[in-house]
């Protein structure tokens, strides 16, 4: 039932292979649009399993509750101490630009400046509370009488080693961040935002005399999509040597170009769907579309492998594509949804970025199955193979099936390194 199947299949596509391929070059185009479209995404909310009560409970009452999604800026002095002058004048304006920073929650902005900073004592009169710098003093009024003034209530206030470094050579400035941009009302570009903060913050107050040092979920998510460039970087570098591999397997430039141009194009697929999904690739999952390339690339060299074979024993390219159509698409669509099902299990975490990688790899998994196993064979039907091309695989699928009949031989356990050894060697050999 399967082979009469895979044969009325066979039969259909390659009776109509012109208007496939036309459908799915058509498909390419628009989904390249859309693909052309896609931007690095990361949001804090699609870190938490959302379903889980303790998450309930945190979104019900979030407004009154800081600490979650927040960024830390420090200010660090690299000689001395943070009690002078310059210093607590470069504190000041650090907190400005950080409170006027877009995408900040203003309410939750606390440094040594800001009046939430408050030092409250027990005295023989009853409570005393002020501000660690009151309204009453300014960059303008600082001298060394303000300054003690300050230290001393942070010392008596607590703020050594939370607001200010135990050694005194640093202070920091906390926020959160707010869930939409309040400019536009859309979700905070959290990549965006890191991007801020290395231009409006890092460069603005980081010198020969001080550093300044960011942590926060913001930063962790900008400085992975600006890791990003360096993934794309060895892709390419991995593409290049993945095609030379493949040459040197076929020892022909259309066999290598058919499963990296198809694997590519299941790759553009994905990102197109993942737009038209509505979602974004999160930094944290930027190596699942390199990933399901490389599943692509593997089955596609396994088609490559069968076209070459039949090719070498004298079958003409339709003959060849057609025979490689059916022998591998049920094998390799099993292994294909093999996969696509351990990817799809992941949506069962209730945590919505592992939600949106399991669709995104279950995606490109499931377009291999058309674009390695349908269009690979359908665009192989059109090559045309040379004399001097058929007899060179010829001798190189001879010269391989000899080694491996020898190989076969010798593999033993007592001789298993021997055996290992004269594999890689006599595979070297054969490519």
């Amino acid at each position: 039932m399967q082979t009469s199947f895979i044969r009325r299949l066979e039969s259909w596509l390659f009776a109509r292979r012109a208007l496939v391929l036309a459908a799915l070059a058509l498909l390419t185009a628009v989904l390249a649009v859309f693909a052309a479209r896609l931007n690095m995404s990361a949001g804090f909310d699609k870190q938490l399993p959302q379903g889980h009560a303790f998450i309930q409970t945190f979104n019900q009452y979030r407004d009154v509750l800081f600490g979650a999604n927040r960024i830390i800026v420090v200010l660090h002095k690299k000689e001395g101490t943070i009690w002078d002058a310059p210093s607590l004048t470069r504190l000041h304006d650090l907190t400005q630009a950080l409170f006027f920073l877009p995408g900040v929650d203003r309410r939750t902005v606390t440094s040594l400046w800001t009046p939430n900073t408050r030092t409250v004592q027990i005295t023989e009169e009853g409570m005393k509370s002020e501000d660690v710098i009151g309204g009453d003093v300014t960059v303008q009024t600082l001298d060394a009488r303000a300054v003690e003034g300050i230290r001393e209530r942070a010392i008596a206030g607590g703020f050594i080693g939370s607001l200010v470094a135990n050694d005194a050579s640093g202070a920091m400035v906390v926020a959160e961040l707010a869930d939409t941009d309040p400019a536009t009302g859309a979700p905070l570009d959290m990549l965006a935002f890191s991007q801020r903060l290395e231009t409006e913050v890092r460069d603005q107050f980081a010198d020969g005399a001080y550093d300044v040092q960011i942590i926060g979920f913001a930063k962790q998510m900008g400085d992975i999509g600006a890791g990003a460039v360096g993934v794309a970087k060895y892709f390419a570098l991995a593409f290049v040597l993945t095609a030379l591999a493949v040459y040197g397997y076929t020892r022909s430039l259309v066999l290598t170009a058919l499963p990296l141009v198809c694997s590519l194009v299941s790759v553009v697929w994905q990102f197109g769907s993942i737009t038209l999904l509505g979602f974004g690739l999160d930094p944290l999952a930027v190596l699942v579309p390199f990933l399901v390339f490389a599943i692509g690339v593997s089955h596609g060299v396994q088609q490559v492998n069968t076209i070459s074979k039949e090719v070498g024993q004298g079958a003409n390219a339709m003959a060849a594509a057609r025979r490689s159509f059916s022998s591998l698409f049920i094998p390799g669509a099993l292994s294909l949804i093999t996969a696509l099902v351990g990817f799809a299990t992941l949506v069962l975490v209730p945590i919505p970025m592992i939600r949106e990688l399991a669709i995104t790899a279950s995606l490109g998994v499931a377009y291999k199955i058309v674009t390695n196993l349908v269009m690979l064979p359908v665009l192989a039907s059109y090559c045309r193979f040379d004399a001097g091309h058929v007899a060179r695989m010829a001798r190189l699928q001879a010269r391989r099936d000899w080694i491996m009949a020898w190989l076969g031989g010798i593999a033993r356990p007592r001789n298993a390194v021997i055996g290992t050894v004269a594999c890689a060697a006599l595979l070297g050999v054969a490519v």
